[in-house]
């Protein structure tokens, strides 16, 4: 809840210098030339509430555009972000730009054609870079920081509501790995595909490579998943174990261990990290890279943990090749 009101007012805040900065423009090294206007005042308030306007807006347009897309790749990020600052940043500029014809039309009394719209130049060389710059920054930073958003939208949630499940000492702790020397103790811990299915139980990592997803066992073979689609997790009994930490990786939460608290350093259990990651392993400690958004999901499965789902390790399987 205070967390919720400081990002609050640090963003009124910024509203507020952004309101400022529009509202002196080619004048902020000599801004008395418009404050000790009669009229500055009252435009800087109603330009605070349209800054605010416009910054829900972006956060919208964020939920919207970027929040609901998972990035496969380098070219598909680009393309989110371009999109969602095309429209992030052009919407509030028509707003805006519409109102301040509206202000001067009933100013001179109708004498402004609609053409000075697009062709006032003196606005758009002095006036307009002071309103682009703080609609950027907001869109930056929303894309770059997204936990700070004042509101996440209706996104479907990392983790499935589980209802009736045990507590287990893992919950209590946040600590995944606890339940992982649980299962141990009772899962036999032979990897064997068995009619082209293996258990979710051994998969550490999916990959996205070379226009497919692949599965990591924790033995470090490397599978195929055909026809998979990020979609599907929700119908994979134990899918929400598979949190996205960057563009071309999912990591099973379940082989993290330490505190999760930490989201920048992420590390496998030693065993399995051993296997991956030692003299003898084929992959690169990048997969646990942290991405833009990864962050973001590992708190989203903390925050789920009372109700995530934690039996059905043996008997859940998925198709590989």
């Amino acid at each position: 809840m205070i967390r919720h009101i400081l990002k609050t007012l640090l963003l009124l805040l910024w509203c507020m210098l952004s309101a400022y900065l529009i509202n002196v423009s080619d004048k902020l090294f000599v801004p008395s030339e418009r404050t000790e206007s009669p009229a500055f005042w009252s435009v800087y308030t109603v330009t605070v509430v349209m800054m605010v306007i416009y910054v829900g807006l972006i956060n919208k347009l964020y939920n919207g555009i970027v929040a609901v897309k998972a990035a496969n790749d380098r070219e598909s990020e680009l393309r989110i972000l371009g999109n969602y600052l095309l429209f992030a940043i052009a919407a509030p500029l028509l707003i805006h730009r519409l109102l301040l014809y509206a202000g001067e039309t009933i100013a001179t009394q109708g004498e402004v054609g609609v053409d000075s719209i697009f062709l006032n130049m003196d606005y758009w060389m002095k006036d307009f870079p002071f309103l682009l710059l703080p609609l950027v920054l907001t869109a930056l930073f929303f894309y770059y920081w997204p936990q700070y958003r004042l509101f996440k939208g209706d996104k479907e949630s990392v983790v499935p509501e589980q209802q009736d499940v045990s507590v287990f000492s893992w919950r209590e702790y946040r600590l995944p790995n606890i339940l992982l020397e649980q299962l141990r103790k009772v899962l036999d811990p032979t990897i064997s595909v068995v009619d082209g299915r293996i258990r979710v139980f051994d998969i550490v990592f999916i990959l996205y490579e070379n226009q497919s997803y692949f599965a990591v066992l924790s033995n470090g073979e490397k599978y195929l998943l055909p026809r998979f689609r990020p979609s599907m997790l929700a119908e994979w009994g134990l899918g929400c174990w598979f949190v996205q930490i960057n563009n071309t990786v999912r990591v099973n939460m379940l082989y993290l261990q330490h505190s999760l608290e930490d989201r920048k350093n992420l590390t496998l259990d030693e065993t399995v990290d051993l296997v991956l990651f030692g003299p003898k392993g084929q992959y690169s400690r990048e997969l646990l890279r942290i991405g833009r958004s990864g962050a973001e999901h590992i708190k989203d499965f903390l925050h789920a943990v009372p109700t995530v789902a934690d039996e059905g390790w043996n008997e859940w399987t998925v198709e590989v090749r």
